[in-house]
């Protein structure tokens, strides 16, 4: 009898594999990424204490959500918010990282010469992104093992709705990942030119400038469609608890608060580039380096400040008289 009881238990494991699984497979992408072990000892230098606090919340976030999905076949299912609650821990972390370290340049401008301060501010913005790239990406790595994991999941005695609410849950929890990898890949590209532009000729900064615009908008674009399948997918799976039993708060109410989680990682994903940019355009020094500060939002500077060229601006960023 042990032998056919260890196989049941393989469909109840299967759940729990994703999550370790996506992790190491991002962590692997994660090196050729970065230009091998040369390249993350570059970036957790630049990162500091972050780099292992991001270590240690990874692994934990990763046992927990193996954990959590691999209740399914004992009948419980843990909340969609709490998955994708604790998949996005790593990337509020790299948020949390990247606002402090702005911050801290952004304090660090009085005491450099006015000729050497957007130069300064833009090497320290490149350093900044790198605990908002870790993060997203490794976010991004979880929300896909959870994705793949609610699918997988097995609940015993789940009715048909229950099933559809997973598979919703489980396309908004993908949905998610991947505004985290483009969020990841758009961090990658701000890193590796905001570190290296001021260090460049200034006949060669254009075409950088240039180059980097065209891929950064791409990944604009990708990213706002991204956003409206997320809505969708948001509205749909509340309206999927609502509508049959809208007196059942417990039902829908945290499908509510997820939207919300997943609103407010965005909107605070928005601010250290916001503050960048803002200081960049009351910095009296070269507009050779300013372009590179974007962001999706509108960021408006102090009427003080000259009007760059429009050709020179990439997509979202806006300095105004």
């Amino acid at each position: 009898m042990l032998f056919p009881t260890r196989l049941n238990t393989l469909p109840g494991l299967l759940p729990a594999l994703p999550p370790p699984v996506a992790v190491a497979g991002f962590g692997l992408a994660f090196l050729s990424l970065v230009g091998g072990h040369a390249g993350v000892w570059r970036l957790a230098d630049a990162a500091g204490p972050y780099s292992l606090l991001m270590a240690v919340a990874v692994l934990g976030v990763m046992v927990l959500l193996s954990a959590l999905l691999r209740r399914g076949p004992m009948g419980r299912q843990a909340p969609l918010l709490v998955l994708v609650g604790l998949a996005t821990v790593p990337w509020f972390l790299g948020i949390a990282g990247t606002q402090e370290a702005v911050q801290r340049v952004l304090a660090a401008l009085p005491d450099v010469g006015s000729r050497d301060a957007l130069a300064v501010l833009v090497a320290g913005t490149g350093e900044a992104m790198v605990t908002r790239l870790v993060g997203a990406w490794m976010s991004a790595a979880l929300l896909g093992g959870v994705a793949v994991g609610l699918v997988l999941m097995r609940v015993r005695g789940a009715r048909a709705g229950e099933r559809t609410s997973r598979l919703l849950g489980a396309a908004l929890s993908l949905a998610l990942g991947c505004i985290a990898l483009l969020v990841a890949l758009e961090a990658h590209q701000l890193f590796k030119l905001l570190t290296t532009l001021a260090s460049q000729a200034p006949e060669a900064r254009a075409g950088l400038v240039a180059v980097g615009t065209e891929q950064l908008a791409r990944l604009q674009e990708l990213r706002s469609a991204l956003l409206g399948v997320l809505g969708v997918l948001a509205l749909a799976l509340i309206g999927w608890e609502f509508f049959p039993r809208p007196e059942a708060l417990s039902q829908w109410r945290g499908n509510l608060v997820l939207t919300a989680l997943a609103a407010a990682v965005l909107v605070l994903d928005a601010r250290p580039l916001q503050l960048a940019a803002e200081s960049a355009g009351e910095t009296e020094a070269s507009r050779a380096l300013l372009p590179m500060l974007v962001h999706n939002g509108q960021v408006t500077a102090r009427a003080s400040t000259p009007r760059p060229r429009p050709s020179a601006l990439p997509p979202g960023f806006r300095s105004e008289q």
